[in-house]
């Protein structure tokens, strides 16, 4: 292993770890709440390690229902990582399956918006990327540890931490609006978030609006290129 691309790619996660560290703390509080023990809270963020899917599931752990629904809403609201996943696997075509399977497996939208910032940093360079997203798995499980351990110390409400994850995404966003065309791809992309989840119950719309932009994204991209070649 490359254990300087391991190295930047770890440094390259530091926005992430400041996201995930009072965001995994708000987890862990109310796993808590839920009745999970510590050790039960950190084994879920180590296997499960998909925030939003964590959340729903601690709610409807307290709301008493029963495990196979709390899959199946998982897993349709996860299904947004086969996207994710499709792209970064291009960058890595010299790399056996079983490496990719490994990195898809620590896949998350944080670590795939830092990845996707800059790919000459990951093209066939897969410590790079572990770096990147073993130190954000890390603080994820981390902060929900902590807040497990010492949530009843804490007034959640009083330090913003239900904003946490909102601001992580948004600062991440910005990082990534390089163009005219990346702002107005912002803007169709919650245009179309906000209609279909008017438009359809549950967390359709996550996926949807992530299909359409992303279509229109590459369009445009064609187009633009095209014009200057």
């Amino acid at each position: 292993m490359d254990k300087g691309r391991f190295k930047d790619g770890a440094k390259a996660a530091l926005p992430i770890v400041l996201g995930y560290l009072p965001v995994g703390m708000a987890f862990g509080i109310l796993a808590r709440k839920a009745g999970l023990n510590p050790f039960e809270v950190a084994l879920m963020s180590l296997l499960v390690y998909a925030g939003a899917s964590q959340f729903l599931a601690i709610e409807m752990i307290l709301k008493g229902m029963i495990w196979f629904p709390i899959v199946l809403t998982t897993f349709f609201i996860n299904l947004r990582h086969l996207l994710m996943s499709s792209t970064i696997s291009l960058y890595f075509n010299r790399n056996p399956l079983r490496k990719i399977g490994l990195l898809s497996a620590q896949l998350t939208d944080e670590s795939f918006a830092v990845a996707m910032s800059n790919t000459s940093k990951i093209e066939n360079r897969p410590e790079y990327l572990f770096g990147l997203q073993m130190t954000s798995h890390l603080a994820w499980i981390s902060g929900s540890v902590g807040g497990a351990f010492f949530g009843p110390l804490i007034k959640s409400s009083e330090y913003g931490l239900p904003f946490a994850l909102p601001a992580l995404f948004i600062c991440l966003l910005v990082f990534q609006i390089r163009s005219t065309h990346h702002f107005w791809m912002m803007i169709v992309a919650g245009v179309f978030s906000l209609f279909f989840k008017w438009a359809f119950p549950g967390n359709w719309y996550i996926l949807l609006a992530a299909l359409l932009s992303s279509g229109m994204g590459v369009m445009v991209e064609l187009v633009v290129r095209k014009k200057e070649g």
